[in-house]
């Protein structure tokens, strides 16, 4: 998972088949960069396929679907909340970065959710990513965002919905369906592709070189449906059902990717208030729960 230029994941972990029952070893989530915060960019600019590096041979679907309902095939997977605590992987994504530490705690409640709890250490980290990846899907997501304490328009610290298959990264891709970053408290959705030498990225946020457009509003704390439609050559992120973005080129591969859950208290170091210029602003001070309901998987149409 990546916020822009400020912050940047550089994955490492194992992408594996649905019928897999391991995620294989979980990437490194976070290593700080030093770009400071660039000025908004116009919400509503595109970006065109012609005017970005190709990086995969992807070709763009005939035409997109008209709707999320259109995009959806057969089902493939439908997971609660409560059968996914096998997926934690904390011990091992989080302290992988210095200043991560990986304690926080993945439980399931009377209600059938999955409970991804965070203490109010600076660094406190926890993660879940799916046994299975998946492309050429459409992925949906329930999820409760948690809100920062005093400021409850606020979703407290940096949590996401992503995409990743970490020993192939950037070259299969990762899609940030939904990060609410440290730097702004803004959710952003992200694709990052090519190479380790020569990534390529494109973004809601204002921090990428290419501009994705902005269809919807910013998701406030409380529970929220994520959709996910991605296939060869064309993504499209929406939130309870209303598009926020989308995304046509041949940079997206429609390579299998896991599926992550992770929400981070980030550490308040001296490199980061540097690199941003101030404390990161949405860190909750207090403990913190990030919970989901169910993950469906269906085909694409």
């Amino acid at each position: 998972m990546t916020a822009g230029c400020s912050y940047i994941i550089n994955p490492s972990s194992a992408a594996v088949s649905p019928t897999s029952s391991s995620p294989g070893a979980p990437p490194a989530p976070l290593a700080i960069a030093t770009a400071r915060i660039p000025a908004a960019k116009a919400r509503k600019s595109t970006a065109a396929a012609s005017d970005v590096p190709v990086v995969s041979q992807a070709s763009s679907p005939s035409s997109a679907p008209a709707s999320l309902a259109d995009a959806k095939g057969s089902l493939v997977l439908d997971e609660p909340g409560s059968g996914m605590t096998s997926w934690n992987q904390t011990s091992s994504y989080c302290p992988q970065t210095s200043g991560m530490v990986g304690n926080g705690t993945v439980t399931a409640d009377s209600a059938g959710a999955v409970n991804l709890t965070t203490p109010s250490k600076a660094g406190s980290c926890v993660g879940l990513i799916s046994p299975g990846a998946w492309g050429s899907d459409v992925i949906e997501a329930d999820v409760d965002f948690p809100a920062l304490p005093g400021k409850p328009d606020t979703i407290a610290n940096w949590v996401g919905v992503w995409l990743t298959n970490g020993p192939a990264w950037p070259v299969d891709g990762e899609l940030d369906a939904i990060e609410v970053e440290p730097v702004n408290a803004v959710n952003a959705v992200t694709w990052h592709s090519g190479t380790r030498t020569n990534e390529f990225s494109a973004s809601t946020s204002g921090f990428a070189p290419v501009q994705l457009p902005q269809d919807g509003d910013n998701v406030s704390p409380g529970w929220h449906v994520i959709d996910v439609v991605y296939t060869k050559g064309y993504f499209a992120i929406y939130y309870d059902g209303d598009l926020f973005t989308s995304y046509t080129s041949s940079n997206v591969t429609g390579s299998p990717l896991n599926v992550y859950f992770t929400m981070a208290n980030t550490p308040a170091t001296a490199s980061i208030e540097k690199s941003i210029g101030a404390p990161p602003i949405n860190s909750s001070p207090s403990a913190a729960t990030m919970s989901v309901r169910y993950l469906k998987v269906w085909s694409y149409k």
